[in-house]
Parts: C-alpha cells; sequence; structure tokens
C-alpha cells in the first residue's frame, strides 16, 4: 500500500490542478489529426450543461452529505442508487475528493451518456467530457466516441470513463474503481466463508490478517515504480495477493486444499531456495526498474512469517489438512513469484 500512495502522490504532481475545456487546449500534443474534430465539437458545446432539475434541493444535499457518487451509482459496499449518485456528483463538482477517484463531472458524464440515474442527454455528456482533465488523446477520443454515440442514437448502459484511459493518472483512476469493486465482492464472499465460525477461529485469523497484511505492505517492493502505470500496477498486484488469500480460504472450507507429503515439501523449498539464489545473484538487477535485492531480500522474510501465520491458523480451524501440505502450497505459490525475475 505504500508504493500505491507514492505512485498516486507522484502521479498526482503531474496533473493540472483545474480542468481546462479541451476545445482551448493549445498544446504542442494536439497536432493529431483528430483534434480539432474534437475540439470543435467542445466548442458547440461549451454553453451546454445539465439540468438544472437535475440538482439536489436543499434537503436532498443534507441527506448526502459525504457522500460517494462513485459508491452509489456502481453499488459498491451497498445497493445501486443511480439518482442519488447523480446528486451526489453534483455536491461533488469542484470539491477535492482526495486519491484519484470517479466523481463530480466525471460520474455525471457517466449518468447522463447511460441515461442511468438521470435522463439521457449526450450533449452533456460530452460538454462534461470536454472539461475532464486528461492526455489529449484520452480527451479527444472519449469526446469523439460520445458523439459518434449521439449519432448512432445509442440506447445502451456501459459507457465507461475507463474505456478511453491511456495515461498513467487514468490508469490508477480505473484500477482504483475495479479494486473497490473488487473488495466489496470479497468482503462478502469472506463473509461467506466465515459465517458460523468461533471467537478461536476468528482470533487464529486475525492474527493470519495481520501476517498477511505485513507481507502485502512487503511485496510493494517487489512491484517497479519507475513507469506511468506504477500506481495501476501496484493496485492490480496488491488486488491479486488479496484475491490468492481468498482463494486459498475457499479451497480449505471446501476441502479442496493440495496434499503434499514431506518429500514434496522438500522438493518445492528446494525448488524456492534455488530460485532466490538466482534472483539474489542476478548480475543487473537494473532491468527490474526500482525493485531492488533487498527489498526482495525483506519481501522474503515477510512471506516466511506468513507461511507459518498460515500453518499456525490450519492448525487450529482445519488440524485435518497437515502443516506440509500448507507449507508446500505457499512455497509453490512464492516461487513462481520469484521466477518472474528471472524471465
Amino acid at each position: 500500500m505504500k508504493l500505491v500512495l507514492a505512485a498516486f502522490a507522484a502521479v498526482l504532481m503531474a496533473v493540472p490542478a483545474a480542468a481546462e475545456n479541451w476545445a482551448d487546449s493549445a498544446s504542442s500534443a494536439t497536432l493529431d489529426p483528430e483534434y480539432p474534430e474534437s475540439q470543435a465539437i467542445c466548442r458547440g458545446l461549451r454553453r451546454v450543461s445539465p439540468p438544472p432539475a437535475d440538482r439536489p434541493n436543499r434537503s436532498e444535499a443534507a441527506a448526502l452529505k459525504g457522500c460517494n457518487s462513485e459508491a452509489l451509482y456502481y453499488g459498491i459496499g451497498r445497493p445501486a442508487d443511480p439518482v442519488r449518485a447523480r446528486q451526489c456528483a453534483f455536491l461533488e463538482r469542484g470539491v477535492w475528493q482526495g486519491p484519484p477517484n470517479l466523481s463530480g463531472d466525471t460520474m455525471l458524464m457517466i449518468i447522463y451518456a447511460n441515461g442511468v440515474g438521470a435522463t439521457r442527454n449526450l450533449d452533456v455528456a460530452i460538454s462534461l467530457a470536454c472539461q475532464l482533465d486528461g492526455a489529449p488523446a484520452e480527451e479527444s477520443g472519449r469526446v469523439l466516441r460520445l458523439a459518434k454515440l449521439k449519432a448512432e442514437h445509442w440506447t445502451g448502459t456501459d459507457f465507461n470513463f475507463c474505456d478511453d484511459a491511456t495515461s498513467g493518472f487514468a490508469g490508477g483512476v480505473c484500477a482504483t474503481h475495479d479494486a473497490a469493486i473488487a473488495d466489496a465482492k470479497r468482503k462478502q464472499a469472506f463473509a461467506g466463508v466465515t459465517a458460523g465460525w468461533n471467537d478461536t477461529d476468528k482470533r487464529a485469523l486475525a492474527v493470519l490478517q495481520k501476517a498477511e497484511k505485513a507481507f502485502v505492505d512487503a511485496h510493494d517492493a517487489e512491484v517497479d515504480a519507475s513507469g506511468t502505470l506504477r500506481a495501476a500496477l501496484a493496485i492490480d498486484e496488491e488486488q491479486s495477493q488479496q484475491a490468492d488469500f481468498l482463494a486459498m480460504l475457499r479451497a480449505l472450507a471446501e476441502g479442496k486444499a493440495p496434499v503434499a507429503s514431506p518429500e514434496q515439501l522438500e522438493a518445492a523449498d528446494a525448488k524456492l531456495n534455488v530460485t532466490y539464489k538466482k534472483v539474489q545473484q542476478t548480475a543487473d538487477p537494473s532491468r527490474w526498474g526500482t525493485v531492488t535485492k533487498d527489498g526482495i531480500r525483506s519481501t522474503q522474510r515477510a512471506w516466511l512469517r506468513y507461511r507459518d501465520a498460515w500453518v499456525a491458523f490450519a492448525k487450529v480451524k482445519y488440524p485435518a489438512v497437515s502443516a506440509d501440505s500448507i507449507r508446500a502450497w505457499l512455497t509453490e505459490k512464492r516461487t513462481a513469484m520469484l521466477q518472474n525475475f528471472l524471465a
């Protein structure tokens, strides 16, 4: 998570403080043949804005204090409510929302494009798209795509901001959005797996989760943070680890955990040790970007504690599963992670 926050901070420093209408962009990057067309569309819709009647009244605004239009629209951690999402998005306009997310004008563009939460109005959607920050290719492409949908009398409901993402900033926004949806689904699935557990089981799980978090945080050091998509890559990797954690819990709960003999564990450990040694002996680690041998070493220590925590947890909750099986299972996963540095 530390890497994610650092990556977002670096990306945010490169984002303009205030949006410029795409129609007025005079950047040298706007020399693409398609840019004049999209800018002309924005000039023609400069005075178009959402209907005043769609704004929340005083009581609605008061009830929506501290709301999140993205969560309300997509049903993240709560039932979807597109109408309240639209009202909330009006309240978010021009207000700093913290780390990159979908809010304010971006959500209003989505709502008016899809006609979900408000009457479809593609002119309004395009006008809002013209006012969003982003890379030139994103801004132009989004405007042209919306104009095409309007010309085709489109009636779909799946217009998505992320479909036009090309920059590191937008990639981070979209990775955060996908992670929020995945987190909500995983939380629900997690509740299903642990339903009916007694206090002893829950305490054992809490210890395991603490070790998992320490490993995931340490694993940040194994993600290259040098590219423009560093935030998206860090989030995706974190999501992958958390999904794997849930998958292991499910497999144990369903009696589908792989079984390993002491000899198989010994072989898995030997393969891990050889792989780790090769990684640490790599002559030119610069090809890993910001990842260092020290970072991998620290992650390995956190992983060893994580593996031990899994063994301790399984001894409490799933005593029929051997410690050798748990260790071999996790060891094979860790070896696969390390092999990526040798590819």
